[in-house]
């Protein structure tokens, strides 16, 4: 049902910008088109480019909310603690919007508002040892390992096929059957805390 003339008077950029990023958390980046955007404001997709010129700066705008809400912790000198940190923040903001993966990885976009988050991470990679292409190429296994976290969450089933296929494998596969025996009691299936310190042990130098 649309509103009223006066409601649709009161259509701003800001509106806009939250009713696309509550669409793109519930039912994914796809789902916020500027007609269904329209149709949840109650307005038409044209008054809506009076606020944002295309999609690509609707996508750039939901983008710099997403990294104005990373909650950065005080710095802190140890490299590794810095970067645990850090990483925790950011992936507090991927899993609220894990949307952002698709739109960072194959539209290309990124929000200028990240570069505080970047900076303190190739900061704490320096303090690390880790310098020039050893840095670039700490950076991109923290982000890649991100990424595919946040979207195997968005996308975790507790029935899905890969673990009906293990409940009860028997003595075919011994070891995958031990590991599902120690999983069938856990309620969520979260490693991202543990997995990132295995990372980081690996990727930092001795002491770092």
């Amino acid at each position: 049902m649309r509103t009223t003339g006066a409601a649709r008077g009161a259509l701003t950029r800001g509106r806009i910008v939250a009713t696309a990023t509550a669409l793109a958390r519930a039912e994914g980046i796809a789902a916020a088109s500027m007609r269904r955007i329209a149709e949840e404001l109650g307005s038409s997709p044209m008054a809506l480019y009076r606020h944002v010129a295309d999609r690509e700066q609707l996508l750039l705008a939901m983008l710099d909310d997403v990294a104005a809400g990373v909650v950065l912790p005080e710095p802190a000198d140890d490299p590794r603690v810095e970067l645990t940190a850090i990483m925790t923040a950011a992936h507090a903001a991927f899993r609220r919007d894990p949307w952002v993966v698709e739109v960072l990885v194959v539209d290309g976009l990124a929000s200028p508002l990240i570069l505080p988050v970047v900076e303190r991470l190739f900061l704490a990679l320096e303090r690390a040892g880790l310098h020039g292409r050893a840095a670039a190429s700490g950076y991109a296994l923290l982000w890649h390992y991100l990424y595919g976290e946040s979207i195997s969450r968005r996308h975790d089933r507790p029935d899905s096929f890969g673990r009906r296929m293990v409940r009860g494998i028997g003595d075919t596969y011994p070891a995958i059957a031990r590991v599902a025996a120690a999983l069938a009691d856990q309620d969520g299936r979260d490693y991202f805390a543990e997995n990132l310190q295995r990372l980081l042990g690996g990727l930092l130098p001795p002491g770092g």
